[in-house]
């Protein structure tokens, strides 16, 4: 009482199989598309972000620089006020 085998099911089967692979690889492209686009834009924020801080860091020593200047100048006027006779003498 052997049936012979169903062609019909078997290659209804297979087709099953096919269309989850091919829905499958659709969405793992898909996904690949979307991940691939955020990369981008994350190595755009990231290369904006360096340019920022970058111009940020030569406004600090800029700064720290004129801010030292500052600094010299007013100890050497106070230097030489000390110098100074006042001007009751």
């Amino acid at each position: 009482m052997n049936t012979p085998p169903q062609h019909a099911d078997s290659n209804m089967h297979i087709d099953t199989t096919l269309k989850q692979v091919i829905e499958r690889a659709n969405d793992m492209e898909s996904r690949l598309a979307w991940q691939e686009d955020w990369l981008e834009r994350l190595d755009d924020a990231v290369i904006k972000q360096n340019a920022t801080i970058e111009r940020l860091e030569r406004l600090c020593n800029l700064m720290a620089q004129r801010l030292g200047e500052q600094r010299d100048s007013l100890e050497s006027l106070q230097s030489d006020s000390a110098q100074e006779r006042p001007p009751h003498y």
